[in-house]
């Protein structure tokens, strides 16, 4: 082995330079994974691909604003949600928008002023959108497929 000025071997400088370049193929490689993963990710979606996305979309129809004294008898409280839902056929959408909006809110205000506190924490609202999505799809023949609450506040 040679040993320069300093007393260190030769060898030494190759293992460096060596996991030196092995580091910048490595960090080259992972690079140029990651672009070609985040472009896919970011591509526009194909014609094809949109049609078979808006097949699956459901149509929304907007129900308003909701104020209701919750039934709660240690103390006066209310809550004030927003609800939208979610309808699979366009002509039901239609008949929901124009005729049927009052039937739909009373029907709704009639679950959610039932509800105490406790029933309207966060664990139990999924139940109380699957109730209300169960009483509509008797009265609508199973059109409704999804019930969002765009605000939900409990005072």
């Amino acid at each position: 082995m040679s040993q320069d000025i300093n007393g260190k071997s030769g060898k030494s400088s190759g293992f460096s330079v060596g996991l030196i370049v092995f580091g910048i193929v490595l960090f080259m490689l992972t690079t140029a994974g990651c672009y070609f993963v985040i472009k896919s990710a970011l591509a526009p979606l194909m014609p094809h691909e949109m049609q078979s996305r808006s097949k699956s979309d459901g149509l929304l129809v907007q129900l308003g604003e909701f104020t209701v004294n919750i039934s709660d008898v240690s103390m006066s409280r209310f809550l004030k949600t927003e609800i939208v839902i979610e309808v699979t056929d366009s002509k039901i959408k239609k008949s929901m928008e124009e005729e049927q909006l009052p039937v739909l809110r009373d029907q709704i205000i009639s679950i959610l002023s039932s509800k105490t506190v406790a029933d309207l924490d966060s664990p139990h609202r999924t139940e109380l959108k699957e109730e209300i999505k169960t009483q509509l799809n008797k009265r609508y023949h199973n059109a409704v497929s999804n019930v969002y609450f765009n605000s939900f506040i409990m005072q």
